[in-house]
């Protein structure tokens, strides 16, 4: 998980502009099914990591010129 978001991090570019709506699933798949990220037992600064690049990718998502490009 802290590889992962490294990644998303280091690439964060190439994260936005291709792969944004993909790692958001990746990322709320892995909120709901590993439990180092479960709220009572996971380790609370990945929690929050994990938070915050969701976080990021939905507020580019929500961007409308993430939407349509052209406009």
């Amino acid at each position: 998980m802290r590889a992962l978001l490294d990644l998303m991090r280091d690439n964060e570019a190439e994260v936005k502009e291709m792969l944004s709506d993909r790692c958001q699933v990746v990322l709320l798949d892995a909120r709901e099914h590993l439990k180092i990220l479960d709220p009572e037992h996971g380790e609370k600064d990945l929690i929050k990591s994990v938070a915050a690049e969701l976080a990021k990718l939905s507020h580019f998502l929500r961007k409308p010129s993430t939407l349509n490009p052209q406009t």
